[in-house]
């Protein structure tokens, strides 16, 4: 594994940089996007929007060469002291061949996003060791109606605003994945469901570095320079409404195919929509121990990170503790930022 560097806390009063990496969702929805801004000033921050990332070319925020110039300037930008990706996608794989790591390994900051920024996050990681983080993004979590939730900010004040190990990571007492449709129906709190708790599917205890991220996304990597190094890692991965079982099946069968199951030290799933039909009940467990078969590393299923909400932040390369049993316990052992 690549040793991990880790970003200077983010402050309050500090500055965080907005980036759109890939679908052009500011463009279609700017009132929800303003309202995010507002949300991260009303916490006392600085925000600073990249060129393009109000833009649309297609079904991309802008060219390659434009989203890799906003990834540039917020890295470079010795006043930018974190940055967030407006939301994911589908192609921000494709500035991974662009992007300019010996700039971003020079100027290490804090790096948030989730679904298809995982190919970000694979890739900085992989290049640069940078502790980049799976959390919220401007215009879902930050952008909620009545503000972020509070299970979403205090994960995150724990996470990057504090030079010490968040430590043991509590379930949410309830979530959401309604759709309110963005700028039409989004003027009300979304309806929640009680949170039945994170479920063992294999018991154990085990420790490893963290590797978290949209499935989906992750594997389209698989066979190039920037898959993750996974030996011995802790891999925490989620996917959105699309993964029903047949998917999930698939997907665990390719990292089978690919040796990772050979080289992990234990697996978290994250919670899976309502659609997807993998919650408790579901044949989520069997399938995952079939495709697991042959290995005794712990797994835990339906933690508070993915296309879910609340959410909790997983920073890649830092040490965790996984405990599977009567109770899935899961821990950040290690700070995920630096004093500056």
């Amino acid at each position: 594994m690549p040793e991990t560097v880790l970003p200077p806390r983010l402050e309050h009063g500090g500055t965080i940089g907005i980036v759109t990496p890939s679908v052009p969702a500011p463009a279609g929805a700017p009132r929800r996007f303003e309202r995010g801004i507002a949300e991260l000033e009303r916490h006392g921050f600085q925000v600073r929007v990249a060129a393009n990332a109000r833009g649309s070319r297609g079904h991309r925020s802008g060219t390659i060469e434009e989203r890799v110039a906003d990834l540039h300037e917020l890295f470079a930008d010795g006043d930018v002291d974190a940055i967030l990706c407006a939301i994911g996608g589908f192609n921000s794989n494709s500035l991974l061949e662009e992007l300019d790591y010996e700039l971003i390994q020079a100027n290490p900051k804090v790096f948030v996003g989730y679904s298809d920024v995982t190919a970000l996050h694979a890739g900085i990681w992989s290049q640069t060791g940078l502790a980049v983080c799976l959390g919220p993004s401007l215009m879902v979590q930050f952008a909620e109606f009545g503000g972020v939730d509070p299970y979403t900010w205090d994960a995150w004040e724990r996470t990057l605003m504090r030079a010490e190990p968040a430590g043991l990571i509590a379930a949410t007492e309830s979530w959401t994945d309604e759709f309110l449709a963005w700028d039409e129906a989004d003027n009300r709190r979304r309806e929640r469901r009680p949170n039945s708790r994170p479920r063992t599917v294999r018991e154990g205890e085990t420790e490893g570095p963290v590797v978290a991220g949209n499935l989906t996304t992750l594997l389209t990597l698989a066979g190039t320079r920037f898959w993750p190094e996974l030996e011995g890692a802790l891999l925490c991965v989620e996917d959105d409404q699309n993964a029903d079982v047949a998917i999930l099946d698939r997907m665990l069968t390719q990292l089978r195919q690919l040796g990772v199951f050979e080289q992990v030290a234990g697996l978290a799933l994250g919670r899976f929509t309502t659609a997807s039909e993998l919650g408790p009940g579901s044949p989520l467990g069997e399938v995952t121990l079939e495709t697991t078969r042959g290995f005794d590393f712990p797994i835990a299923a339906d933690l508070d990170f993915g296309h879910t909400d609340p959410m909790f932040c997983l920073p890649w390369g830092v040490r965790a503790r996984l405990e599977a049993g009567d109770e899935v316990r899961l821990s950040l052992l290690e700070p995920a930022v630096s004093q500056r």
